[in-house]
């Protein structure tokens, strides 16, 4: 199933990881939002972290579909 949705709650606090630079958003959304803003080759490299939850990968990320809109 890897193309399954992965739902998420978009409110939560993230932490999106590009390289070696650590950026901390608000929320999850913030975060998607910067990572769909990366440049492709930094992007495909980059992860999201939810504060206390899931890492997610960038092939991850671009499943993620938010429990309440």
């Amino acid at each position: 199933m890897s193309d399954a949705k992965i739902y998420v709650d978009g409110d939560r606090r993230a932490i999106l990881h590009v390289g070696t630079v650590a950026t901390d958003y608000s929320t999850l959304r913030d975060a998607v939002k910067a990572w769909h803003n990366l440049r492709p080759e930094l992007a495909r490299n980059a992860s999201i972290r939810v504060i206390g939850g899931a890492m997610y990968t960038a092939a991850e990320i671009l499943k993620l579909h938010y429990i309440k809109e």
